[in-house]
């Protein structure tokens, strides 16, 4: 009898070490991820509130069909829900302090995107995976800070990259299966079909005939993920307007609505040379290692990193993609520099590039306080029944109130595009009130918008408004705090 080949010996010790070292590298991501939320003194902002608060009502209400919340909102009598998985996520933790629910949602979502860099690197044999994985954390506090704010666009990320890959390796099943995912996802699906594409002209480059399969794949895929939607016949609606009208008209444009939110502007010069200018560096070192080597998923990954540059000149919220794509992309194209150290040596310069702006922005999340008290909280909730109409003065706390005064209404969650879509006439009087209000302001909210309440954050473009409902002898102060005030306009 012959003895048994050694490879055959070797192999399970080889399929152990191999689980072993993707079971300490998903360790590491959850390590960091939950380092990175639990430094957070408070949640960042009133998105992240949005979310967690949609979460309660799914937990309470079920699949949502309908958004009473907002009246005033497109989305009251046409919703859809293009973060349907994350919010199921926040929806099972229901029962937990809202902080605390968001963090672990928070650390679950950052980890995932991690290991999916991780296994897509892993698989194309890179050195240090677990490293390049890490990389864009380092690369920049832009991208820091996305990935610490507990929003459902990391999520994204990881699918665009996953689904590029796949294009690129010429899976279409693969390329079908996370495209069915994405809808549930995020609003920026149509990217499952960009990426195919993508991937088919680092094809062309090669003076080879772009693949057709990969994108078709795509398009089966994003049907079946938009068919088995709950939402699915406001879904096409929904991401029209949030791509069109809030990102092409609205922050591209600068058409309609005003003030859709920090994330939507231009990055300033500044702000490329402290927050961005590491990862452009990467792009042009891929792009060139690329070019040399004939490495198609370099080039992909350079081609959609620089899609994802033009795209964060005009808004720096691309800046989400166009970093991590630009890691990768070096990643990739490393694989032609026999240099061990090339990882490394590119991860400490990267690391002493971004490290002020990073320690900063660390810092300052640590101090980061809820935008509510609870004393302000109970107050207003003894205050204003269940089911009453609140006029708000604008729309990045709706989440915060949703989260303190539970099953009210507020006038827009989101952002201000989809109260606009609903009635512009009734969106330019909403947005004048409080910059420039009438003599008797408290008339014009019962008549025009029905709400017995005003809840508005302290700013001090609105400090006429305030004062104009004080003085006015039928309307009584519920609030007056440094952060907050508060009106009972009277039946």
């Amino acid at each position: 009898m012959e003895p048994p080949p050694i490879a055959d010996a070797a192999a399970p010790r080889s399929r152990a070490a191999s689980l072993a070292s993707l079971a300490g590298a998903a360790a590491l991501f959850v390590l960091v991820a939950a380092a990175l939320q639990w430094n957070t003194g408070s949640p960042l902002d009133g998105d992240t509130a949005y979310h967690v608060a949609v979460g309660r009502l799914i937990a309470r209400h079920g699949i949502l069909h309908a958004f009473p919340w907002t009246p005033f909102s497109w989305l009251a009598e046409h919703y859809a829900d293009k973060e349907l998985a994350f919010h199921l996520a926040l929806a099972a933790v229901a029962g937990l302090p809202w902080a605390t629910a968001a963090r672990a949602v928070g650390t679950i979502w950052c980890a995932g995107l991690l290991l999916a860099l991780h296994l897509i690197l892993r698989a194309e044999k890179v050195r240090l995976a677990w490293l390049w994985a890490l990389l864009p954390l380092v690369a920049s506090s832009l991208f820091l800070f996305r990935v610490t704010v507990v929003r459902p666009h990391v999520a994204s990320v990881a699918l665009a990259a996953a689904i590029l890959w796949a294009a690129v390796r010429g899976r279409p099943l693969v390329v079908a299966a996370l495209s069915a995912l994405y809808p549930w996802f995020y609003v920026a699906w149509p990217l499952a079909i960009a990426m195919p594409v993508v991937a088919g002209a680092a094809r062309a480059l090669r003076r080879e005939r772009p693949d057709w399969k990969p994108v078709a794949a795509a398009a089966v895929g994003l049907a079946i993920g938009v068919a088995l939607h709950p939402n699915a016949a406001n879904l096409f609606g929904f991401t029209r307007i949030q791509l069109v009208d809030v990102l092409v008209r609205g922050a591209w444009g600068r058409e309609a609505v005003r003030e859709l939110g920090d994330e939507f502007r231009a990055a300033t010069a500044r702000e490329w040379a402290t927050l961005l200018a590491g990862a452009v560096g990467a792009l042009g070192a891929a792009a060139v290692l690329a070019w040399r080597a004939a490495d198609d998923m370099a080039r992909a990954f350079a081609i959609a990193a620089a899609c994802f540059l033009a795209a964060t000149v005009r808004t720096i919220r691309f800046g989400e993609y166009f970093v991590p794509f630009s890691v990768l992309a070096l990643a990739f194209a490393s694989r032609a520099i026999r240099w061990r150290w090339f990882a490394p040596v590119t991860a400490a310069c990267l690391g002493l590039y971004s490290a002020p702006a990073a320690l900063t922005l660390l810092s300052d999340v640590r101090e980061a306080r809820p935008l509510m008290a609870p004393e302000v909280e109970a107050q207003l909730a003894a205050a204003i029944p269940p089911g009453a109409q609140v006029f708000t003065c604008e729309w990045e706390h709706t989440g915060t109130l949703m989260l303190a005064l539970p099953e009210r209404r507020f006038m827009v969650a989101l952002d201000p595009t989809f109260f606009y879509a609903l009635s512009p006439g009734l969106y330019e009087k909403w947005f004048a009130l409080p910059r420039q209000p009438p003599e008797h302001p408290a008339g014009v909210i019962r008549e025009t918008f029905g709400a017995r309440y005003v809840v508005c954050r302290w700013q001090d473009r609105s400090r006429k408004f305030f004062n104009r409902l004080a003085l006015d002898g039928d309307v009584r102060s519920l609030l007056m705090s440094a952060d907050w005030e508060a009106y009972d306009l009277g039946p």
